[in-house]
């Protein structure tokens, strides 16, 4: 399967050898229970990829990738260790727009992050709902 296709259609499947590049450049505790838990792991990264390409919400994944919420929350884990930048570099040219997906939505993720922090600096208490 093409990259395009699988981008097209919605859905990213990483191949054998991509999901091995990415496992193989995790952090050695990750790895390890990606090793063990494959299909787990493999399915929350291609859950990820998936918002990232298709620039969705989170509450709209795929129910074969299970329930947003919790990818969500493990994404922002991963994110916070500085794993997600790894994966990127992992995916490397081969799947440049995948890769480009994933730097954007990492962009999206640390601006509102900075503008979070940034309004709890000034003391303006968070807001519930869409940021402006």
């Amino acid at each position: 399967m093409n990259e395009e296709s699988s981008v097209e259609r919605g859905i990213t499947i990483l191949s054998d050898l991509e999901w091995r590049r990415i496992n193989e450049a995790l952090p050695s505790n990750l790895a390890a229970r990606a090793r063990n838990q494959k299909a787990k792991y493999r399915g929350f990264v291609e859950a990820v990829l998936w918002v990232a390409c298709n620039k969705a919400f989170w509450s709209e994944i795929p129910e074969m990738y299970g329930a947003w919420r919790p990818i969500y929350v493990r994404y922002m884990r991963w994110c916070k260790a500085g794993v997600w930048k790894v994966v990127e570099k992992s995916i490397g040219h081969e799947k440049a727009v995948v890769a480009h997906a994933l730097g954007s939505l990492l962009g999206q993720q640390q601006y509102s992050q900075q503008k979070r922090s940034l309004r709890s600096a000034r003391g303006v208490p968070e807001r519930i709902g869409f940021e402006q």
